[in-house]
């Protein structure tokens, strides 16, 4: 009796889903689909420096699971930039733990008209603490930065993705 009522709510709210107009965004068919392809559509253009290069590449990893688009419709530009701010100071002034906020304005410009059609801004706040071996402060940063740009990366591709898959 009570797993028929679980599989009468199951049906149910399945139905439910699919009248409200819910689609997932990468599905099978219909406008998830539609998102998946058309993230081949879009030339990711150089990020400068180094942390720019590796927000770029995972955005290639995002947005082309098979190869790159040979003709692009669409051409996303981002900017990076970040900034460290010391938190829980110490009596000696010393800090013990730091933040890291990553900002990444983009937009994305279609190539055949010249025209922004898109544009927004990520960022990520990533909090880490302090160490005093040198090498191993080094590393810590190293890391906020890359789960910083790793968060953007996603956010960006989120976005991207729905707002082609709208059906501009």
């Amino acid at each position: 009796m009570a797993r028929g009522l679980v599989a009468l709510a199951l049906g149910l709210s399945a139905i439910s889903l699919s009248g409200c107009g819910f689609q997932p965004l990468y599905g099978g068919k219909g406008v998830g689909a539609a998102a998946a392809d058309r993230l081949m559509e879009v030339d990711i253009a150089s990020i400068p420096d180094r942390e720019g290069q590796k927000l770029r590449n995972l955005l290639i990893d995002n947005f082309y699971p098979s190869e790159r688009p040979s003709n692009p419709r669409y051409r996303l530009d981002v900017a990076l930039s970040a900034s460290e701010q010391k938190l829980a100071l110490q009596k000696d002034a010393t800090a013990v733990r730091a933040q890291l906020l990553v900002n990444a304005p983009y937009r994305l410009t279609d190539t055949r008209t010249g025209q922004v059609v898109f544009q927004s801004s990520s960022r990520s706040m990533i909090s880490y603490n302090t160490l005093e071996q040198h090498y191993a402060a080094i590393v810590t940063v190293q890391s906020a930065y890359d789960r910083a740009l790793e968060d953007i990366s996603n956010d960006i591709t989120t976005r991207v993705a729905m707002y082609l898959g709208r059906g501009s």
